[in-house]
């Protein structure tokens, strides 16, 4: 299932795999994950809230990792049955606090010791995403109390719900 893939992508030494290989594990986590869960869940008219999707893989392989987008925009097209995001928000987070934080934790994962300059090009990734359509995207600056930045996030996602609902 998509979580064991996940455990595995997450395990391990930081050049476990080349950047092909990354990229097609979490399309392949992605495809079992809409197939058994966000799909059926849509097709019963409830609403799905994701953690991470498309555009993570846009923003971490494409601009982080440079795979090529073709190969990533044809595997989407045949994985998602046209399954797409109303609103997704982009957390904007300067880098090396986030990286102060990550080192600090216990556990680290296969991408928490990828370097800075990567991270840095995983943020633009998610910034030039959030500009090609406004109405899509939420950026939120998270530099803000987490309080506010849940507030927001909170407010933003009523909204869309009332617009499902009319």
């Amino acid at each position: 299932n998509n979580e064991q893939i996940r455990k595995i992508l997450l395990t391990g030494k930081k050049n476990k795999f080349n950047a092909v290989t990354d990229t097609l594990l979490y399309l392949a986590s992605r495809s079992e994950h809409v197939e058994k869960l966000i799909r059926p869940s849509l097709l019963k008219k409830k609403v799905v809230v994701c953690d991470r999707f498309l555009d993570s893989t846009l923003a971490y392989q494409f601009y982080g990792l440079d795979v090529n987008i073709k190969m990533i925009n044809h595997i989407h097209n045949e994985i998602l049955y046209d399954v797409k995001p109303d609103l997704t928000f982009i957390l904007k987070l300067n880098v090396s606090r986030a990286l102060k934080r990550v080192n600090k934790r216990k556990f680290l994962n296969r991408y928490d010791k990828f370097s800075r300059n990567y991270y840095e090009k995983v943020q633009n990734g998610f910034l030039k995403l959030a500009k090609k359509d406004k109405k899509k995207y939420v950026i939120i600056d998270t530099s803000k109390n987490i309080h506010l930045v849940e507030k927001i996030i909170y407010n933003k996602f009523l909204k869309q719900l009332s617009k499902w609902e009319n």
